[in-house]
């Protein structure tokens, strides 16, 4: 410092400017790798721990990405079932008396009745709750954290290569 003037050597500033400028649109790269390992944990886990019987809810567990709405920076992954007309089709089970027990609909979500539980004709009469077993909601829960660093890892990594990427073009 000198007479009240602070002064800073500049140089490299407008070459950091100019890769700053040039991975502009490129962190959302960086997010989308970061979502997309995280979101394959959480898969895997929900595979390994989903109730097995026939292999139909195991078989139909997949993964979707919910599209931009023009945020950038956002990225909004499920794990969650097959849809389309197959997938339903062994997915949805056929209630034998609907309405007797509340619901209206003729067929049930059999995904949603092993997580969520569903009413069921209770022994000697009457009707009661069969607990679901939720082995998506514990999955997810048991890597949360996991899957938090492994993003975060990832998207690191990323945006890492690219700044080196910036930096030497």
């Amino acid at each position: 410092m000198n007479g009240g003037v602070v002064s800073f050597d500049t140089t490299g500033v407008e070459k950091m400017i100019k890769a700053l400028n040039k991975i502009e649109v490129s962190p959302q790269k960086a997010v989308n790798k970061g979502t997309s390992k995280a979101n394959l944990l959480v898969k895997r886990t929900i595979k390994r721990q989903v109730p097995v019987r026939t292999g139909t809810l195991k078989k139909n567990i997949v993964t979707k990405t919910e599209r931009n709405h023009g945020i950038q920076g956002r990225k909004v992954r499920e794990v969650t079932f097959k849809g389309g007309a197959e997938a339903n089709a062994a997915l949805q089970k056929p209630i034998k008396e609907p309405g007797k027990l509340g619901g209206k609909n003729p067929k049930a979500y059999y995904p949603a009745s092993m997580e969520y539980g569903f009413l069921a004709r209770a022994p000697g009469g009457g009707i009661q709750y069969i607990e679901g077993r939720h082995f998506m909601r514990d999955a997810a829960e048991s890597v949360s954290a996991e899957a938090k660093q492994l993003m975060i890892k990832v998207m690191e990594e990323e945006l890492d290569k690219l700044w080196q990427e910036a930096q030497h073009s």
